[in-house]
């Protein structure tokens, strides 16, 4: 090695190789087509429609769950079931005796009304009646429950009572009715029918 004017010895740079596959100085365009990034696949194994369905699964159910509650509401509030009830007790005389064998049913969501269905057709006319608290009424149907929703009877809340037996004549006699505190009664010559409310 020559030494120059000055007498120093000229610098040697030393230049390393790059070590065998380590790929730190290449650049994107030297690694090449399959170097290029693939995609990542989700590590759960679920494509993203099938993950959308899952996260809206809970929303759609809340929906279903209000829809149906909205037309259970509905069908009660137009068509109310009627349920059988042990209050208040319902008893009636026929022919000098009293019984307590009277079906008592209430419609829901209307908590002032009661139909009594008598177990038999009395005197060819009277078996099943309504009695409505709030507008102080007794009345008989003429036709009998025939309406059902899901095997329980029911009626349809816009249909009329029936015939009002105030001071109405049938087998030539007056049908009374009183609204008392704790009993409703309403009576005629032949049949009395008794509704202990308290």
């Amino acid at each position: 090695m020559k030494k120059n004017k000055k007498g120093n010895k000229p610098k040697v740079e030393i230049i390393g190789e790059p070590v065998k596959g380590d790929d730190s100085n290449e650049t994107a365009e030297s690694k090449g087509p399959e170097s290029v990034d693939q995609p990542t696949t989700n590590p759960q194994g679920i494509d993203k429609p099938a993950s959308r369905v899952l996260r809206l699964l809970p929303d759609v159910l809340k929906v279903a769950g209000a829809l149906f509650v909205i037309s259970v509401a509905l069908i009660i509030l137009v068509t109310p079931p009627l349920v059988r009830s042990n209050f208040p007790k319902a008893t009636y005389s026929y022919n000098g005796a009293t019984y307590t064998k009277a079906t008592l049913y209430r419609p829901l969501a209307m908590p002032n009304r009661y139909y009594i269905v008598l177990p038999e057709k009395l005197a060819d006319r009277y078996q099943v009646f309504v009695v409505d608290r709030r507008r102080e009424v007794a009345a008989l149907m003429t036709n009998a429950l025939s309406r059902t929703i899901l095997g329980m009877p029911a009626i349809k809340r816009t249909d009329p009572m029936g015939m009002d037996l105030e001071f109405r004549h049938l087998d030539n006699s007056e049908w009374r009715v009183f609204f008392l505190p704790a009993t409703i009664l309403f009576s005629n010559a032949v049949l009395a029918v008794r509704l202990d409310v308290k």
